[in-house]
This record gives structure tokens, sequence and C-alpha cells, in this order.
């Protein structure tokens, strides 16, 4: 187990959001870090578009910076040391993705897509 706290953003925008689930997304990460007691080691929050709405919906989850306020003034760093951007997220994704990256430090790559693998709708 890692000893980061990680913040976990769950799109909601207009197109990839609601239309495809992201409160129930939302919800899941919710109830799975309560189900693995570990709801102080991430802080959950929502993003209103991250841009990539073909792919959604998106999940960015990165670590908490050292005396990172809780709430930002710019726009959440999407890259750097265990970062990932999680693309086409469904519910049942949320516990894994509790388990290997925020409580074992490991992204899933296989979530992880990049914009040129999405086909156009």
């Amino acid at each position: 187990m890692t000893g980061r706290r990680y913040k976990i953003i769950v799109c909601r925008g207009p197109e990839c959001g609601e239309r495809l689930g992201s409160s129930l997304i939302y919800a899941a990460f919710h109830e799975g870090l309560r189900l693995r007691g570990v709801e102080e080691r991430a802080e959950l929050g929502w993003q209103s578009c991250f841009g990539r709405c073909r792919q959604g919906p998106n999940v960015l989850v990165r670590p908490i910076a050292p005396g990172e306020g809780r709430f930002l003034v710019a726009a959440p760093p999407m890259a750097g040391p265990g970062a990932a951007f999680y693309s086409g997220v469904t519910p049942s994704d949320a516990l894994r993705i509790i388990d290997e990256h925020v409580i074992s430090g490991r992204p899933i790559r296989a979530l992880m897509k990049r914009p040129e693998d999405t086909p156009t709708r």
C-alpha cells in the first residue's frame, strides 16, 4: 500500500458525463472508498469537462501534492508521476481503480486511451 493521497475527479460534462452515467460512477467510487476503508486516502470530486467527450465517461486520478488545498484555482494537472486519465469508465471499474491505483499505486494501462484510439460516433 502506498502512502500517497489521491484526487479522483469524475467528468460530469453534458456530452460524456450525465448522458453516460457519471453520477453512477461517482457513487461507485464513493461506495468503493468506503468499502475498502480508504476514504482518507482519496478526495472525490467533479470536473465539468475534460475535453474528451467521445471517450467518456472520463476519470482523472492524480496524487495530491503536499500542501495542496482542497480547491484548485487552476485546471488540475492531467499528467505527472502517479497520475492517470481513464476513459470509458464504468461503475464496475471503480473498485479496480481504487484497489490497483489508489491503494497499490499502479495505474491501469488498459483503461487509459489516447484521443486517436476512439472511433468517431
